[in-house]
């Protein structure tokens, strides 16, 4: 079934369950304390990701604030949990529970429309959460509403049709790609929307750490890292063959992997590569790629990952499928050397072992590469301009 069919029948439910919960829940809603600021957040979960490290960072950006955090979808780890739950003037909730079960959802949106609708002066904020988007008929127009969409996933069950279907309730749509926008612009075309609703698309770069910079010997075995999660859309499993295809014909290459993608490992290429686990300290996960030389990715489709700029501003080399996220950031054989096929698998998994090999073999290349990445994202990914726009964004009254 297509997003926006179910979007449609279940926001009939939740009509239906209006009256219902007005007469019942509503009570408990007004003795449930207020919040001092009224800036509400509602993300999908705190289990390993990219774009809970966005979520985050957005979080640390206004430290000074009160703000409500509810996560609206089972975490399959605890990775950044204890990071979630320490961010200073923060109230985590993890309220799953109430949000996975038809029957209560329809009655859980209800209930934390109305809570949010006494504040006045309120910001709600969601990312990655269909619970976000369900609310959102049901909030006061006084209140600013606030979508981040990571990115497209191209197919009838994408997050973009969430906010496709709440694109009148929604006064700011951020994105972090110019890729994203284009397709958000074509989207609207598709469907008739009136073209005065992309004027609420808001473009916030997110910023990384910028340590000094380390000269990278690339004596061999070169390191490749690959980090973050996995899923389909990472497709782990051509890693995988890129990997075990060097280490049998003895490449003087060395694996390392961190964070959840590594139970998609075979068990042949565990044993034979460096298996770091999740590593929750950004510390610690810095200090890997500072020790690192190549980053490697073949995603399907994605933005830009914060993998590849934390991975930048540590100096490593960017070998990544040449998506469009990619192309916003990455020139090839100058700050990076891309996969250009995406679609035949095959053929992917021989370009990839084709540029690795050549890594491994021209020291001089690394070294510029290397180079030109770290200048680049010293120039376009500080968290300066990040918080900057953040804290404009969410100190803001209605």
């Amino acid at each position: 079934m297509h997003n926006i069919t179910k979007i449609k029948l279940f926001r009939i439910l939740l009509r239906i369950t209006y009256l219902p919960s007005l007469i019942f829940l509503y009570p408990w809603a007004l003795f449930r304390k207020k919040s001092v600021s009224g800036i509400f957040f509602f993300f999908d979960r705190y289990a390993m990701g990219g774009a809970q490290r966005i979520h985050l960072d957005i979080l640390k950006s206004i430290p000074e604030a009160d703000k409500i955090v509810f996560f609206t979808r089972f975490s399959s780890n605890a990775v950044f949990r204890d990071e979630f739950y320490a961010v200073k003037n923060a109230v985590c909730q993890d309220i799953h529970p109430w949000c996975d079960y038809l029957i209560l959802r329809l009655f859980s949106v209800h209930y934390f429309s109305f809570y949010i609708n006494r504040h006045s002066q309120a910001h709600v904020f969601g990312a990655n959460s269909t619970f976000f988007y369900d609310m959102l008929p049901f909030i006061n127009k006084k209140i600013i509403r606030t979508e981040l969409l990571h990115n497209f996933t191209f197919g009838k069950n994408g997050m973009e049709f969430f906010g496709l279907e709440n694109h009148r309730y929604l006064d700011n749509r951020i994105i972090y790609d110019y890729y994203t926008k284009a397709n958000i612009e074509k989207q609207y075309a598709d469907y008739d929307i009136d073209k005065s609703f992309l004027r609420r698309i808001l473009f916030i770069e997110p910023g990384v750490d910028i340590p000094p910079e380390k000269k990278k010997s690339f004596d061999p075995p070169i390191k490749i890292i690959c980090a973050g999660r996995g899923g389909p859309q990472k497709r782990i499993w051509l890693i995988n063959r890129i990997a075990e295809y060097l280490i049998d014909t003895g490449a003087t290459v060395e694996f390392h992997f961190a964070g959840t993608m590594v139970n998609e490992l075979s068990e042949k290429l565990k044993a034979k590569a460096l298996i770091h686990g999740e590593i929750s300290d950004p510390v610690k996960m810095a200090a890997l790629m500072a020790e690192s030389d190549i980053a490697l990715l073949t995603s399907s489709y994605e933005g830009f990952p914060m993998f590849i700029k934390e991975s930048m501003a540590n100096s490593c080399i960017p070998v990544v499928t040449a998506l469009p996220g990619n192309l916003m950031h990455l020139k090839d054989r100058y700050n990076s050397l891309l996969i250009h096929e995406i679609l035949d698998e095959a053929k992917l998994i021989q370009e990839g072992i084709q540029i690795i090999m050549e890594l491994t073999r021209d020291r001089n290349l690394c070294i510029q590469l290397s180079q030109e990445s770290y200048i680049y994202a010293k120039q376009h990914f500080s968290r300066d301009e990040f918080n900057k726009a953040y804290r404009k964004l969410l100190t803001r009254k209605a």
